[in-house]
C-alpha cells in the first residue's frame, strides 16, 4: 500500500477515534497506533472494468462476457440498465480465475500403447517402412545399383 493511502487512513482513524487517554489528548503513541491501524486498514479496492479484465486475461471483451455467462467469473453490476449489463470485476475474482485455470503440461515420452482398432494407421506404417532395413530407400537403392553393375558385366 502506498504511503499516501496509509497517511490518509491514519488521519481518518485519528479524526474519528478517541485518544487512548482522553484527559491527555492525542500523544505520540496514539499517532503511532493510528498509523499502524491505517497500515492494517484495507480500503475498498477499485473494481476493474470489463476492458481492463480482458487486457489482463489477454482475451476479448466478448470472451469475458462468455466467461461471465458460464459462471466462471463473478461480477458486480454497476449500471442501472436492465437490457445491457455494465459489469465490473473485483481484482481478487480475476486472480482467483487465473489460479483456477492455471495448468502445467508435461511432455510424456512414453509410446502410446492404446489404440482403438488393430489396423495400423498410415503414419505408423510409414514410420515402420522408413525404419526397417529391408524396406529402406538406401537398401533398395544399393540393391538396384548392384543389379545394374551385374547386368553391365
Amino acid at each position: 500500500m502506498s504511503d499516501a493511502r496509509i497517511q490518509t487512513t491514519a488521519l481518518y482513524y485519528a479524526k474519528f477515534a478517541d485518544p487512548l487517554d482522553p484527559d491527555k489528548g492525542w500523544r505520540r503513541e496514539d499517532i503511532q497506533l493510528a498509523f499502524v491501524a491505517g497500515a492494517r486498514e484495507q480500503p475498498i479496492r477499485r473494481l476493474l472494468p470489463i476492458k481492463e479484465v480482458a487486457e489482463l486475461l489477454a482475451v476479448s471483451v466478448a470472451t469475458v462476457r462468455d466467461l461471465v455467462l458460464h459462471g466462471e467469473l463473478a461480477y458486480v453490476k454497476v449500471g442501472r440498465g436492465t437490457e445491457r449489463n455494465h459489469m465490473a470485476f473485483a481484482p481478487e475474482e480475476v486472480e482467483s480465475f487465473i489460479k483456477r485455470h492455471t495448468q502445467r503440461d508435461y511432455l510424456v515420452s512414453a509410446p502410446k500403447t492404446s489404440r482403438y482398432g488393430t489396423r495400423k494407421r498410415a503414419h505408423e506404417l510409414a514410420v515402420e517402412r522408413a525404419t526397417s532395413d529391408e524396406g529402406s530407400f538406401m537398401a533398395q537403392y544399393e540393391a538396384r545399383r548392384a543389379a545394374a553393375k551385374a547386368k553391365k558385366k
